[in-house]
């Protein structure tokens, strides 16, 4: 049998279709391998690593990566090679670009020029990736081209989502800072309104209630009528004082100013004994704490125990005060109600605005609020703030 004859140009057609092959395996490994890496590394390190990259796959031995602000001020984040050939790229960079595009400079530093855009989501590009060579080289083709806008884009996906990232804990932070300021605010402007009652509208009422104690008492024996109006204004005057304490130690209870986190959580756990419902109290700690730490802890156990009052319908809670690590914690514990958590919020009464406004407070001092709870099965609440934020107790 013979050998079918040769056929030069059918092995010329192989050869090139080979090479072709192994031209696309290189690209797709360069998208891959590149890809994969870009998300184990930090943003500066993401563009060196596509800059290094996309001048191998070109063997051009110049490039940078410049890129614009908000306000269109131009930065250079990346760059490989001289710097006095360097400044030349930087110069000819076009942030118009919408795709690739190949410069032929005769007589420059860098006769042979690449630009590829970063372009954002909406479409416009934010970066341009310059490739320069210092010999003059055959621009492109058409696969090669599309293999580094591929790589551009990758790495626009990420720098996008980085300064996504930075721009919403940016905005994390000022909402912290304003919710912060408003709280102090609020603990302020109650405590001046606290006072001003005390100093002013609580001690009217107080000398009202004695004066008409002190004309009841001289008031000769009066009709059965008038007597019985007489004790009826008494008891609405002595009820106003009572009000007025209530709504005193509401604003801003003088028990904690004086006495600590301790004595004024057990005064507002007397509301709940007053409705029937037992309270065990357990304390590893009933000394003095600093007054943010105080305050927050107070404001939480406050609105805990005005959900338990208002919603749980419970017949025991459990308070606990402790210090431990470093840690103050409060936990208020009831087997009331409950309520599934994952309802949406917008969905419920103003309960889940005290559980947020609980939580921020917590979060404000960098501690955390946990909440457990379920429909008819009680509510468990657990929250922990750093004890000592000046590094000393009160």
């Amino acid at each position: 049998m013979q050998n079918p004859p040769h056929d030069p140009g059918s092995a010329l057609a192989m050869r090139a279709h080979y090479r072709q092959s192994e031209s696309r395996t290189a690209r797709l490994r360069l998208l891959v391998e590149t890809g994969q890496a870009l998300t184990q590394l930090a943003p500066n390190a993401m563009r060196e690593r596509v800059l290094v990259r996309a001048c191998a796959f070109l063997a051009m031995d110049h490039g940078l990566i410049q890129e614009w602000d908000a306000d269109g001020n131009a930065s250079t984040t990346a760059r490989q090679g001289s710097q006095d050939r360097l400044d030349g790229l930087a110069a000819i960079a076009d942030r118009r670009l919408r795709t690739p595009c190949w410069l032929e400079l005769p007589g420059s530093a860098l006769p042979s020029v690449l630009q590829v855009p970063l372009r954002g989501g909406d479409g416009s590009a934010f970066a341009v990736l310059v490739l320069g060579n210092s010999v003059s080289l055959r621009a492109p083709d058409h696969e090669d081209s599309e293999s580094l806008q591929l790589l551009a884009t990758l790495l626009a996906a990420h720098l996008e989502n980085d300064r996504l990232l930075t721009t919403l804990m940016a905005r994390d932070r000022t909402l912290s800072d304003l919710v912060n300021r408003l709280l102090h605010a609020q603990e302020d402007e109650r405590k001046r309104v606290a006072y001003d009652l005390h100093d002013g509208l609580a001690q009217t009422l107080a000398g009202l209630h004695q004066r008409l104690q002190g004309f009841a008492g001289r008031c000769p024996t009066l009709p059965g009528t008038l007597d019985a109006d007489l004790q009826a204004i008494l008891t609405l005057a002595q009820h106003s004082v009572g009000e007025g304490r209530q709504l005193i130690a509401g604003l801003r209870p003088t028990v904690l100013d004086d006495f600590g986190l301790f004595k004024a959580l057990d005064k507002e756990a007397d509301r709940l004994r007053e409705a029937g419902v037992s309270v065990q109290w357990s304390t590893g700690y009933d000394g003095r704490l600093p007054s943010q730490v105080e305050i927050a802890l107070f404001r939480i156990g406050q609105e805990a125990i005005n959900n338990v009052l208002k919603h749980a319908q419970a017949s025991q809670v459990q308070l606990v005060l402790a210090l431990h690590d470093g840690q103050a914690s409060l936990r208020v514990d009831d087997n009331g109600n409950g309520f599934a958590l994952d309802q949406r919020l917008d969905t419920q009464d103003a309960k889940h605005l005290g559980m947020a406004t609980m939580r921020e407070r917590a979060s404000l001092l960098g501690g955390q609020l946990n909440c457990v709870s379920a429909l008819h099965c009680g509510t468990q609440l657990h929250a922990r703030v750093p004890a000592f934020l000046d590094g000393t107790p009160r």
